[in-house]
């Protein structure tokens, strides 16, 4: 029997112990203990399991349709995906459409058992549940900065602003130009004939890669 071995890991799954080698390792020793040599590792490495679309996962769903696999297991549940709708999917339109088990490791459930069918409509409703709390707590940490005046888009002030310790600061050449530039405007020149005669004290865009003002 040709078994699939599924791991998958996000940027928000990185501190926990979800690690691709972690899940390799357990899933090849319960390959072992089963004696399925034949298995095949498919690897999602940074993706979200918010939807389906990923590459081994795509792979993977091929080689089901092609009838070269025949079971597939995961560390846990939630690595095969987050979302409710796509777990449901994956098991009944897709597993049981072409004769395939899903096993899971932590949960240890089968959907090849009545029982085990059963578990996974349950879990997946967790998988989700988990997955809309990131989300949240993502957004209240935005949220937390915007009050403490931090700035939300990393190392790359804008021109205009320096970026220190969280913080943007003017910095006073270049906020001059950008005074410059937008008082022209306002005065009646065109877009195009601002960009053309740009400020003279900064003569290209910091944010554009030091490359010439553009209208962008």
């Amino acid at each position: 029997m040709k078994i699939a071995c599924y791991c998958r890991v996000s940027t928000e799954n990185q501190v926990e112990n979800y690690s691709i080698d972690e899940q390799r390792e357990r899933l090849a020793a319960f390959c072992k203990a089963k004696g399925m040599e034949n298995a095949e590792f498919f690897v999602d490495a940074g993706w979200s399991g918010g939807n389906l679309d990923r590459p081994a996962m795509r792979l993977m769903l091929e080689k089901i349709r092609l009838g070269e696999i025949q079971s597939v297991a995961v560390y846990k549940l939630d690595r095969l995906s987050r979302s409710q709708k796509d777990t449901l999917y994956l098991i009944e339109d897709v597993f049981e459409r072409y004769g395939v088990s899903l096993v899971s490791l932590c949960e240890n459930f089968d959907t090849g058992t009545p029982f085990g069918k059963a578990m996974t409509g349950i879990l997946s409703v967790f998988a989700q549940l988990e997955k809309e709390r990131i989300a949240e707590r993502f957004t209240m940490g935005r949220v937390g900065r915007a009050k403490s005046g931090l700035f939300h888009g990393g190392g790359n002030a804008p021109t205009g602003y320096d970026y220190v310790n969280g913080h943007l600061e003017i910095n006073e050449v270049e906020a001059a130009a950008v005074r410059e530039i937008f008082a022209r405007f306002l005065k009646g020149e065109s877009v195009r004939a601002v960009q053309n005669t740009p400020s003279r004290s900064v003569p290209r865009c910091r944010t554009c890669g030091s490359r010439p003002w553009t209208t962008n």
